[in-house]
């Protein structure tokens, strides 16, 4: 439910291995047709947004700044040969710079950012940059999440600047963009179903005969919609409106992510294949998509390619091009 009402009518999203389109939402169904080709929506399910603290976030992003200084750290020791990688092929991230990379595949063109900021505020980041990016340039993003950072491909390189990043990461205008971003309405539609629960709104049925969540859900939109029409500025409506910014979007987290950034470096790295930190971004993706060939076999194919020398891999692709000429 969580997921849908994120959704506006005609996004794909996977389910069950097939692609679907959703039409419309109403009293707890979701009705959808077999979507077409194209990047679409993966699923997250709730036991899976436990989300990265402010301070372990912070103190991550201190060790591995530290890292070049105590190299010895047992925190780090286990994956020193990962971050070693990582700096080779990019640059480590750091609390007083913000990595982000741009690297191209058969797939489209991959923007990645490493905010470490956990996995609910690069939800909403993912979406307000997508949006944002899109308002400028029209284009169709996928995008996906994780505790440390966020991956939008599109179907075209995407030219950056220092001033264009921060332009679409600044303050300005930030709650009406979020809202513009999801599907802000929908979202507080459900959410205002508890809410006139307990301000006495919706009868619940009587002792031993309670009414069905569908029943409830019925009573509370038809309510929302009468209030949204005649009584905008009613406040259980405006305590939906912050509910859905502050516990499904953490308002105040990504205001406070953004206004870091504002203090950072941004350094912007093009690579030639993805890094340790892309890596799990692209492959939690992936994993959504896959629904015939073997997950297993498909990560492992694309860790060899990574593994291997640049200079191995760019003599592969030319001897594969001079092969095809």
């Amino acid at each position: 439910e969580r997921f849908l009402t994120r959704l506006k009518p005609g996004d794909q999203f996977i389910f069950a291995g097939r692609l679907l389109r959703l039409e419309r939402i109403r009293d707890l169904v979701a009705w959808v047709r077999l979507g077409r080709s194209g990047r679409p929506n993966v699923p997250r399910w709730a036991g899976g947004r436990l989300p990265l603290s402010t301070l372990l976030a912070d103190s991550m992003l201190e060790l591995m700044a530290n890292n070049r200084a105590n190299p010895g750290t047992p925190a780090l020791k286990a994956i020193q040969p990962l971050l070693d990688l990582q700096r080779r092929q990019s640059a480590l991230p750091t609390p007083e710079t913000l990595l982000i990379e741009q690297t191209s595949s058969r797939e489209g063109a991959h923007l990645y950012l490493f905010p470490f900021a956990g996995r609910l505020v690069h939800e909403g980041l993912a979406a307000l940059l997508a949006w944002r990016i899109g308002r400028d340039e029209p284009r169709t993003f996928s995008m996906t999440v994780n505790d440390y950072g966020i991956e939008l491909v599109s179907d075209r390189i995407l030219v950056l600047s220092e001033e264009r990043l921060r332009s679409w990461l600044t303050l300005a205008n930030l709650e009406a963009d979020m809202i513009a971003s999801l599907n802000a309405a929908e979202m507080a539609r459900h959410r205002f179903r508890d809410i006139a629960r307990v301000a006495g709104l919706v009868f619940q049925g009587y002792p031993g005969r309670q009414k069905r969540v569908r029943q409830i859900q019925a009573s509370s939109g038809l309510m929302f919609d009468m209030l949204s029409e005649h009584e905008p500025d009613n406040l259980l409506l405006a305590q939906a409106r912050e509910e859905v910014l502050e516990s499904e979007m953490e308002l105040s987290r990504l205001r406070d992510t953004l206004i870091s950034i504002q203090a950072r470096l941004l350094a912007i790295h093009q690579t030639d294949r993805l890094t340790p930190l892309a890596f799990p971004l692209w492959a939690d993706r992936l994993r959504g998509q896959l629904s015939t060939e073997d997950f297993q076999q498909r990560i492992e194919r694309m860790l060899a390619t990574l593994e291997k020398p640049p200079a191995q891999t760019s003599r592969r692709a030319d001897l594969q091009s001079a092969s095809a000429r």
